[in-house]
């Protein structure tokens, strides 16, 4: 069974949002599909257009030049135009790879990305197992019919949008391998936020949780069956243990959108951070009512605060979205 796997011919890309970008971010999402195929018996190619900011001319040439089974990246809705460009150089000079595209881009839009592209799949919400399930499925010969978390192109070019997935246990997921980037030119261009505090050197993302809480009317959780989940302190302290040892890390972005649902859930990360003896600095996104929310007391909530700060935090990123709070009710924010 793996030496079939093996013989598949798969493609990863990364997009470059930003060209000519001070800051470069590892992609966590493709970063852990990738993990999870490997991890699951499959060897693959990366294109990593973003840190080696390859012209277009580049990429047409090199999906010109080199044949792949299966095509698979992602990124952001506001790349959808370039996206669009990509599919159509995928298909022109590998008319038989199946183009599997996941993310914002085609996630939020599944039908009309399928109507205004050739793509074949779309992958809706969480990339790992549904782009796995689809690639074992198509190089098995069986139907796509029955993998949740997927839209894709009929025989009989018709629009199908399979059930949503639901979403399992975090924890369960692979630490993710970042040996299959060029972590080193990585780290020379970390975040600005990082770059801040002149000591901070090298930086690197973690995912802490997934999903989110809540539900404002303006962001993608409101249509994504994605609840909120958190992996456990424990694991995430192995990570960071793990990131030090062997990218001798002394920054950590806890790349989530939202890092922590509750000042409980952040006390408890940080007592786990403080017995490690670990010594890094780490910047997260929380809510503005993080303490209030949690009906802390001042001292119950500046307590928190310090274990925070003793732990390493020097940052933490909040939105505030609105000053008039008939707009904020109507985002369904839940803050005053």
């Amino acid at each position: 069974m793996t030496n079939e796997k093996s013989a598949q011919k798969i493609l990863f890309i990364n997009p470059c949002l930003r060209p000519g970008g001070h800051t470069k971010l590892l992609p966590v999402g493709l970063g852990s599909v990738m993990t999870y195929f490997h991890e699951n018996g499959y060897k693959f190619t990366l294109l990593d257009i973003d840190i080696n900011e390859y012209s277009d001319d580049y990429v047409e040439n090199y999906l010109k030049n080199n044949k792949f089974d299966f095509i698979l990246f992602g990124t952001l809705v506001t790349h959808y135009k370039w996206v669009k460009w990509l599919v159509k150089v995928c298909k022109m000079h590998q008319p038989n790879s199946y183009v599997i595209v996941g993310n914002s881009v085609a996630s939020s839009i599944p039908d009309l990305f399928l109507k205004k592209t050739d793509a074949d799949v779309v992958i809706i919400g969480e990339g790992e197992i549904s782009a796995y399930e689809t690639v074992e499925a198509i190089r098995t010969k069986k139907s796509l019919t029955e993998i949740h978390g997927i839209a894709f192109r009929t025989q009989e070019n018709d629009i199908k949008i399979n059930e949503l997935r639901k979403v399992g246990n975090i924890n369960d997921f692979p630490m993710i391998n970042w040996d299959f980037f060029d972590v080193e030119r990585y780290l020379a261009k970390p975040s600005t936020k990082a770059d801040r505090d002149k000591d901070v050197t090298r930086s690197m993302p973690i995912i802490t949780a997934r999903g989110c809480a809540f539900k404002c009317t303006f962001c993608h959780y409101v249509f994504w069956n994605d609840p909120y989940r958190n992996r456990s302190a424990k694991s995430v302290t192995e990570e960071i243990k793990h990131l030090i040892e062997k990218y001798h890390a002394t920054h950590i972005d806890f790349w989530d959108d939202l890092s922590f649902a509750s000042a409980h859930q952040v006390e408890k990360m940080c007592d786990e951070f403080l017995k490690s003896h670990l010594k890094f600095k780490w910047m997260a996104s929380v809510r503005v009512d993080l303490f209030s929310r949690a009906n802390l007391s001042p001292n119950d909530a500046l307590r928190v605060a310090k274990k925070m700060k003793e732990s390493g935090c020097y940052d933490v990123g909040f939105a505030l979205e609105s000053g008039n709070q008939e707009i904020l009710e109507m985002m369904n924010k839940k803050i005053d």
